[in-house]
């Protein structure tokens, strides 16, 4: 009997195409399924680019794009079951859900993407009857689903308490990433005795990268290097060394994190967080602060710190104490590592993943 064909459109925008990757690593030897992957570019020109309200509206541009890919792909074979990454392309697809048992898999909920809105100045996009309308194609759409994995127990709990998902439906699967290629390195240490801290986020305002520079200007210590991975380059302090263009899973990222005895992240707008969990991994500590779900994977005074979003004081505190006691840096590296092998293993999640699917789908 040939395993279940099970197609998998994911979006590939931001740390979605890290989410597609790691699952094409992890899956690359299984042989209980067979995948079908449908990666889904909301960004890329196509057929659809002359209808205005679509160049407009990324969600119907993505929606569109994962029915077109879907149907095609039933049309090459059968589809036993699908996983629909994210709700926004979910959203045109219930017909195909209605006929192919599907999951669909999300970092947020409409209701806490509204903490982005309010860090761009933008107006909440659920108030009204506006509101009212797509909260309930919200909850169709999580309806038409026969089970849902979230990225975290903060997007869980708007899933079940917000838009009425059973909780027996909805999967948790942190970030998560292969331990074996993130992994502690000591030779790559500098041992001069300098502490490296280590940065990674292409939105260099949203996801704190602000603060940190502040805090690099401003801070009475010496002893310390910052590398800070981002999307573009800009003139840096003293001690800061910039990085742009760095792959996902590449040796110079993977390098500069085993390198690293310090990981920030003091985001201000997030759901959750590979970059997290391929630094603890790596053996790192880790600050960052609780918003969303970025804050489950952090265990404050065990294997990092969390501080108040937003608020500059606590972390040029925390980051002045912590940089001052390279030992304690140390230990929670390792406490950093154990948790990563325990919750984030790739493969680990993966075949909990893959068989919170088959259950619910019934392949």
């Amino acid at each position: 009997m040939s395993p279940p064909r099970i197609a998998f459109a994911i979006e590939t925008t931001l740390g979605n195409a890290v989410f597609l990757q790691n699952l094409k690593r992890a899956m690359s030897q299984r042989t209980d399924i067979e995948p079908v992957w449908l990666p889904i570019d909301e960004h890329a020109d196509d057929m659809w680019e002359h209808l205005p309200l679509v160049r407009s509206r990324l969600s119907l541009r993505g929606g569109l794009r994962a029915r077109t890919a879907l149907q095609r792909a039933a049309e090459q074979g059968v589809i036993q079951a699908a996983v629909v990454h994210t709700q926004r392309m979910a959203h045109l697809v219930h017909d195909f859900m209605n006929r192919v048992p599907s999951v669909i898999s999300t970092d947020a909920t409409p209701s806490g993407l509204e903490t982005y809105l309010r860090y761009y100045g933008l107006r909440s996009q659920h108030a009204g009857w506006v509101g009212r309308a797509k909260n309930a194609l919200h909850r169709r759409t999580y309806a038409v689903a026969k089970g849902m994995l979230s990225f975290s127990e903060f997007t869980k709990r708007s899933l079940v308490e917000e838009y009425g998902v059973p909780g027996s439906r909805v999967h948790v699967a942190w970030p998560s990433v292969d331990t074996e290629l993130w992994r502690p390195n000591p030779g790559r240490k500098a041992g001069d005795g300098r502490v490296r801290l280590l940065f990674v986020g292409g939105d260099l305002d949203r996801k704190g990268g602000l603060l940190l520079l502040r805090w690099a200007r401003e801070t009475r210590l010496r002893g310390w290097r910052l590398d800070l991975v981002t999307s573009q380059t800009f003139e840096a302090p003293p001690g800061v060394h910039v990085h742009v263009g760095l792959k996902p899973n590449s040796p110079e990222l993977i390098g500069l994190a085993q390198a690293a005895d310090l990981f920030v992240l003091p985001t201000m707008a997030d759901m959750s967080s590979w970059a997290i969990a391929e630094a603890k991994a790596a053996g790192v500590a880790v600050v960052t602060t609780p918003m969303g779900g970025v804050g489950e994977l952090v265990r404050d005074g065990v294997d990092g710190r969390i501080v108040p979003v937003g608020d500059y004081a606590a972390l040029a505190s925390v980051l002045d104490g912590l940089v001052a006691r390279p030992e304690a840096l140390r230990a929670m590296g390792q406490e950093a590592r154990r948790m990563a092998e325990e919750r984030m293993d790739l493969r680990t999640t993966c075949d909990r993943m893959i068989s919170f699917i088959r259950e619910v789908t019934g392949v």
